[in-house]
């Protein structure tokens, strides 16, 4: 029997058979029977007091109408309507009904619904109110029922899932979805989102992309541009489908600055590049040339001298006599920051260029990450540079004057003697070189970036000291866009190479040294870190290196900021027990048993959307999904000792015998020792 009962006479009974997810959408039930009344009535027993009932089914109704009369919009006596049982049984019987025999709503009808709606003239936000959803859920299912007609019936149909639906539907041109979905449909991965979204957006520029934002939004639409925003991606993601404008757009501006900063610089030539970095082979293709800086004057020296003694005060006031946050200090601190600025410039005017070289010299302006134009810190010619003050070369004498000097220097030597006193020298040199720390460190690092510098070039400099780049495994490897290799471009951006427009070593060595200490520090840094060979944290095999691992561990590199594993370069190319370990260790058996019956290809999307943060799930795993690494990519190695007794041979090393030859140890130890002698002896007589 239907009868009214006032909502505060109605009670939940603990016989309801749904126990779980009870609060579950309790907001968005409220709002939509605040806008629409209560749709289907509760089902109730009576209890002992008279006028009072147990509610048997509809337990979340009864919450969300408990709800609305707490905030006010419903009266405090506000009545429903309820079926009456008088059997328990009965009761218990129609609550498992009700919930047991509920078919959820296929998404395609939900899609078509809300779409009536807003052709009916109701606005999206009007929607949103009366059905308790949000305006974004009410604009996404609108999109969808907008999909191609083979997408659509294939949604209606439960062919494709709402996941693989949204995936069609981020953009729409319906012409392109259709031809997307034939390929698809035939495809091993084509039920797999990620792919059909790749797919999809092949041609497109998202508007946080580098040339995009150098564009500019504005630009860009006022081109012509066409922009669709991706309703079920991050709010405000855009996609710039017009990629074509986008390159004509950005290289017309950077021609424009790359033109201006010609005219400004008085440069022979700026090449634009509509790129993030400066390819290597147009810079092989040009000569680098390098300013010398030139000595400071008296009245510069005095100056620096000057400044450099008031910044020292300064400090010292602020350490131990002025208060934070005093009028005294912050006036220091501007003080401070002002001299640093000249001292700024009148280091930039020691290397200022003669304008007669500049018309020969010109250099690169490309995109930075950040979407701002950026000009390279290096110079080149596409010739070698010629100083036209440079006084002329002399011309050389006679062909009958070449032996003139022979009678100062004497007979020419013989080959064998050359030799035989070039290695008495050397042996001097290392001997002084190696009690000079200081001056070997300076040599260390000067060696190395003199290598980097003139990598294309031959330097006779005869030290067998090299800093040569490790080669990549893989044949024309690019990974430009990671934030490894910006950094590290960026990095050799910065290397101070003042030093090295120097005509001879001796010049470029003396001015080498006189850099500050981190100017050189820097130098030896970025020499010493190109020469690592790629490894990884493996049991065993040529890519095994735990020192590595160790150096990453005092570093303290957090692997999970710089790289994330995705379908492409992890997920879709390992084995499936691979990536049901990585969801256990993540979120434990529960989230690798909700996903071990998954596909391949979508087990390898959702082990990437969760990893780059993007998966629905609990915040706790989330935060283990985002810091989540394989094995092989963090540094946790520990060094094994090697296999094989390791002999030192610091003497073998200077003779040049091979370590192996143990038999003539005890023939050529009479030699060494003489030898030995010789150097003492030579060293003192140096000394």
């Amino acid at each position: 029997m239907i009868q009214s009962v006032k909502v505060k006479n109605l009670s939940l009974s603990k016989d309801n058979v749904r126990k779980s997810n009870r609060d579950a959408g309790i907001d968005t039930l409220a709002a939509n029977i605040a806008a629409q009344g209560l749709l289907q009535n509760l089902v109730v027993t009576p209890l002992k007091k008279a006028g009072t009932f147990t509610v048997k089914a509809g337990g979340r109704r009864l919450r969300a109408l408990q709800l609305l009369i707490q905030q006010g919009t419903l009266p405090a006596d506000y009545t429903v309507p309820v079926l009456v049982l008088s059997d328990d049984d009965n009761a218990i019987e129609a609550s498992l009904a009700e919930n047991f025999q509920r078919v959820p709503m296929n998404p395609a009808d939900e899609c078509t619904a809300f779409n009536f709606l807003i052709q009916k003239g109701m606005t999206a936000e009007d929607v949103a109110k009366r059905q308790g959803v949000t305006t974004r859920f009410v604009e996404q299912r609108v999109r969808l029922a907008e999909l191609a007609p083979p997408v659509f019936e294939a949604l209606a149909a439960g062919e494709i899932t709402l996941g693989v639906a949204q995936a069609y539907a981020v953009t729409t041109d319906v012409d392109r979805q259709s031809r997307v979905f034939a390929q698809m449909k035939t495809s091993y991965y084509g039920d797999n989102p990620d792919n059909i979204r790749r797919a999809i957006l092949n041609g497109t520029v998202k508007a946080n992309d580098a040339k995009a934002r150098f564009v500019g939004r504005e630009a860009y639409v006022a081109a012509g541009g066409r922009i669709e925003g991706d309703l079920f991606a991050t709010e405000g993601d855009e996609n710039w489908i017009d990629v074509d404008l986008i390159e004509t757009l950005a290289a017309s501006k950077l021609e424009a600055a790359a033109a201006e900063l010609a005219r400004d610089q008085g440069l022979a030539f700026v090449t634009p590049i509509a790129a993030t970095h400066v390819p290597y082979d147009l810079e092989r293709q040009l000569h680098e040339y390098h300013a010398p800086a030139r000595a400071l004057t008296e009245d510069e020296t005095a100056r620096v001298e000057l400044l450099s003694a008031e910044n020292d005060a300064l400090i010292d006031e602020l350490e131990q006599e002025l208060p934070d946050g005093s009028t005294e200090a912050e006036a220091a601190n501007a003080r401070i920051e002002a001299i640093e600025r000249e001292l700024e410039t009148i280091e930039d005017a020691r290397h200022e260029i003669d304008p007669a070289l500049k018309s020969q010299i010109g250099t690169f302006v490309y995109i930075g990450g950040d979407g701002q134009p950026r000009v390279h810190t290096r110079l080149f010619s596409e010739k070698p540079v010629v100083d036209p003050n440079a006084p002329p070369k002399e011309s050389s004498g006679a062909a009958g004057d070449s032996d003139a000097g022979d009678g100062e220097q004497g007979a020419k030597l013989s080959a064998t003697l050359i030799d035989e006193l070039a290695t008495q020298r050397r042996q001097i040199l290392v001997a002084h070189v190696a009690s000079d720390p200081t001056m070997a460190l300076d040599l260390t690092i000067f060696l190395m970036a003199q290598n980097v510098v003139f990598e294309q070039a031959h330097i006779p400099n005869h030290s067998t000291l090299k800093s040569s780049a490790a080669g990549f495994p893989i044949f024309a490897f690019r990974d430009e866009g990671s934030m490894a290799s910006q950094t590290i471009y960026d990095q050799r951006q910065k290397l101070d190479t003042s030093w090295a427009g120097l005509p001879t070593m001796t010049a470029r060595f003396d001015a080498f040294r006189a850099l500050d200490d981190e100017a050189r520090g820097s130098w030896v840094a970025y020499s010493i870190a190109r020469t690592f060979e790629p490894t990884l944290n493996v049991a065993e095999g040529y890519r095994s290196n735990g020192f590595h691992d160790h150096l990453g561990r005092l570093l303290d590199i957090q692997v999970e900021n710089w790289w994330r594993p995705t379908a492409e370069n992890f997920f879709g190319r390992v084995k499936k027990t691979v990536m049901l370990d990585a969801l256990e260790e993540i979120g434990g058996p529960i989230l690798r048993g909700r996903y071990k019956d998954a596909k391949k290809g979508d087990l390898a999307g959702t082990c990437a959307s969760l990893c780059n943060g993007q998966g629905i799930v609990e915040a706790e795993i989330r935060e283990k999904a985002t810091a989540w690494l394989p094995e092989a990519m963090r540094f946790d190695g520990i060094e094994k000792p090697a296999s094989t007794p390791m002999r030192s041979s610091f003497t073998d090393d200077e003779t040049g015998k091979d370590s192996d030859e143990d038999e003539d140890d005890n023939l050529d130890a009479d030699d060494d020792a003489a030898t030995h002698d010789d150097d003492e002896k030579d060293l003192s007589q140096a000394a």
